[in-house]
């Protein structure tokens, strides 16, 4: 079998979407996520279903990628699917599980995709106690809601097969029958058949409510959802008015909808967005993929008009569009007049889409699977209006434009189209005669809002307000210019939180070596700004210096652990005495394949720029394997070495191992350096891809009240990778002549002695209460700057 990918071209309506995906900020805008409750499922089995799923059917295996001026699909031969697992015994302390499963599930769905990377779909399953969810998120460009549903039946299948035969089955041992292809489908072109559409929307305008907060509408902006349940007397109304005139009950809710954006002010011939299923034929509607579009159906309605009406209106235009539903608005919009375009708007701002039984009636493992509320933090248009059929009653789920709108205003939306309907049980109420509280609006001015935004700019001359600004938020807490962020209580974590974004707000990088000496507002203020009054010292000519000191004044020098820099050592310099230098050796590259006797040869180059060289080494973790490669270095040089300190470091391995870093040992490394500890599951795995175990890492610190970048933690998780090889590479053999100080925590009492056999020059330990991130922390940190100060013979 060839490994190459078979070269496919999209659908207009997958174009469209690849095109919106690379040109919006929120890159999560299409990512379709299903979070489903579930019961006693195995991780195992669910593992080994998903993947048989992802090698049945292409859809799973499909990536994207520009061809000239054209997007085309890559069908990839292979692609791993990957589980990820969290589980708590019991809710963190102080949270509850509701928050706690919301907030991961929030986390796993808002994480991008990559569309060049098959597959574009991931699968998280997440436990607290006995309550189980299983979260599957896939990118719009591949599969539809139709689809999910039918994957959903078939990792059913593929479940208790598993379960009851053993995971060496292959696919055609579960499902004898090979797929339908999506191939065919996707290769279909429409060709003249925009015509219709372009007839029937001559002269139509879109149709919205009435925005809470002037803004231009467009896709990617901040998304919410609401669920309404329609009572069991509205459902009533519906099915005697669908009766009635002979129509569905989705053309009679259309109708609705319709008829209430009329009342509330949008007149004259309008348009409404309907996402279609577009599977004409039972081949369609089982095959694996994207098929759904989305058509604008126009109409006029007046005041003398019934709800019957409208809704025998909606039930024709509903079939009369059926042989052209194939055709896409991108397609359509693209031919439109400019004048019509500048009516109907690229995105319509309401779509409106009948769900029906989709997501009903799922089990996994042979319990039901509850579907539960969607996710969105995206906007894809103003109100996005799904109806789920639900038993004898209608859900209404809502997406919905939060920064335009306010949640009261669609749910004043909701209570219309309620009464609306009551009221048009009888065939003789008209449309005139319906009492709506919801306000809308018709054209242009729906596209954009009723008056300009006139919020004042930020002065760009003078961003130190609006940095203060971002300190408050990070912090919590009032911020003075020249206040220290860490004697305000932020940690290594804040830090990438604040730079993050004040790089986003004055557009670009700032490097945090040259702010962390004075990490004040006044000084990132003066960096923001690039005064060029301010001095920059070039990075890479010299360790990093923590405190100048007085001349003459012992020079106690720190090298990082795996993963960070000087942050850790923050309380231990702080409790230093003040007359003392303290310089740091930071490793920015994190380049693989750099080893303990290389960080150790640059950071001994770093050093020799000084005038005064140091009078202790000190390492905490990886660091103490640094300090002892830089002892065994200058002794081999014949040079003097000063007294080493080891805080709760790994003893040097006997033998080479291979690099078993995963991110899940990431995510513990950066929750307890953090003092998220209470938020820390008690088992996890992410499988090989660090991106699964990065977006639960998000959700675990925004829980734990902090907000990192997922970019930053993706650069942090390489630093830390390379330097945990590095790790497992050292032997650490050299025995250097230098009195030591191993200081533990986590260290077990039996590696000891494999550090003290490196010392000719002897050493001592002492085990400190506290944990291996405690050590550096608080009054243990006090603790640690007075053995520097009296214990050891430092050399002035």
């Amino acid at each position: 079998m060839t490994s190459e990918p078979m070269v496919i071209p999209s659908s207009p309506a997958q174009e469209a979407l690849w095109w919106i995906q690379h040109r919006t900020e929120r890159k999560d805008l299409y990512n379709l996520t299903w979070r489903m409750r579930v019961t006693d499922i195995d991780p195992a089995v669910l593992r080994r279903a998903w993947q048989l799923l992802v090698d049945r059917h292409e859809a799973l295996r499909t990536a994207f990628a520009r061809r000239a001026d054209t997007v085309v699909q890559l069908v990839h031969p292979m692609a791993g699917a990957e589980l990820s697992e969290l589980y708590w015994p019991a809710a963190p302390a102080g949270i509850s599980p509701d928050a706690l499963l919301d907030e991961l599930a929030t986390a796993v769905h808002a994480a991008p995709f990559d569309l060049g990377v098959a597959p574009l779909a991931r699968a998280t399953l997440v436990g607290v106690g006995a309550r189980q969810e299983l979260i599957l998120t896939v990118h719009h460009a591949v599969l539809d809601g139709w689809a999910l549903h039918l994957i959903g039946e078939e990792l059913e299948t593929a479940y208790l097969a598993v379960r009851d035969r053993g995971p060496e089955l292959a696919v055609a041992d579960v499902f004898p029958a090979p797929p339908i292809s999506y191939r065919e489908f996707a290769q279909r072109r429409h060709g003249d058949d925009a015509t219709y559409w372009l007839d029937r929307l001559r002269g139509a305008r879109s149709a919205t409510l009435w925005p809470d907060r002037p803004t231009e509408a467009h896709t990617g902006t901040d998304g919410a959802v609401l669920r309404h349940r329609q009572s069991r007397e509205v459902a009533a109304a519906v099915t005697t008015i669908a009766n009635r005139i002979g129509a569905t009950p989705f053309a009679v809710q259309l109708a609705a909808v319709r008829s209430v954006l009329f009342r509330g002010g949008a007149t004259g011939r309008t348009a409404l967005g309907v996402v279609v299923a577009n599977r004409m034929t039972a081949q369609d509607q089982a095959r694996i993929g994207y098929c759904a579009n989305v058509v604008l159906l126009p109409d006029e309605v007046t005041a003398t008009d019934t709800l019957d009406d409208v809704a025998t209106r909606c039930r024709d235009s509903l079939w009369g569009s059926l042989p052209y539903q194939h055709v896409g608005y991108p397609e359509v919009f693209a031919a439109l007049p400019a004048s019509d375009r500048a009516e109907l708007g690229a995105t319509p701002p309401v779509l409106v889409t009948h769900h029906g039984q989709i997501g009903a009636g799922l089990t996994l493992g042979g319990a039901p699977a509850e579907l539960l509320p969607s996710l969105s933090i995206s906007a894809r248009c103003q109100l996005l209006l799904g109806f789920f059929e639900d038993g004898d009653r209608t859900t209404i789920e809502v997406e919905y434009d939060s920064d335009r709108y306010h949640e009261t205003t669609v749910r004043t939306l909701l209570a219309d189209l309620d009464r609306a309907l009551l009221a048009s049980a009888g065939p003789a109420t008209s449309i005139g005669e319906l009492s709506v509280r919801s306000r809308a609006l018709a054209g242009a001015a729906a596209l954009v809002g009723d008056t300009p935004d006139t919020r004042p700019a930020l002065p760009v001359t003078e961003p130190a307000d609006e940095l203060l600004a971002i300190w408050r938020r990070v912090l919590g807490v009032p911020v003075a210019p020249s206040d220290d962020f860490f004697r305000l209580g932020g940690h290594s974590l804040q830090v990438l939180q604040l730079i993050g974004a004040v790089e986003a707000s004055i557009g670009r990088p700032i490097d945090v070596a040259d702010w962390l000496d004075e990490p004040t507002p006044a000084r990132l203020a003066e960096l923001a700004t690039n005064d060029p009054t301010v001095a920059v010292v070039p990075r890479g000519t010299g360790p990093q210096v923590a405190r100048t000191g007085e001349p003459g004044a012992p020079h106690v020098h720190l090298v990082h652990g795996a993963g960070v820099g000087r942050l850790p050592y923050r309380d231990l310099v702080d409790a230093l005495p003040t007359d003392w230098r303290v310089t740091v050796s930071e490793d920015d590259h994190g380049t693989d394949g750099v080893t303990i006797e290389e960080l150790a040869s640059r950071y001994l180059a770093e050093l020799s720029t000084q005038d005064k060289q140091p009078d202790l080494l000190v390492g905490w973790s990886m660091g103490g394997l640094v300090v002892h490669a830089m002892a065994a270095e200058l002794c081999r040089r014949g040079l003097s070495c000063p007294p080493v300190v080891l805080l709760d470091s790994p003893t040097p391995v006997d033998s080479p191992v291979g690099d078993a870093v995963d991110v899940s040992s990431f995510v513990e490394s950066v929750l307890r350096s953090a003092g998220a500890e209470t938020v820390l599951p008690g088992s996890m795995r992410f499988g090989d891809s660090a991106r699964h175990g990065i977006d639960a890492l998000v959700a675990l610190l925004r829980l734990a009240g902090t907000d990192a970048p997922s970019d930053a933690l993706h650069e942090r998780f390489a630093l830390y990778r390379a330097h945990r090889a590095a790790i497992a590479s050292y032997r650490g053999d050299p025995v250097v002549d230098t009195p030591a100080l191993l200081v533990t925590a986590d260290l077990d009492e039996d590696e000891i002695p494999h550090w003290a056999r490196r010392f000719a020059g002897g050493l001592r330990s002492m085990r400190l209460d506290t944990d291996h991130y405690g050590l550096l922390r608080g009054a243990n940190a006090r603790r640690l700057a007075d053995l520097l100060g009296r214990e050891l013979p430092v050399r002035v």
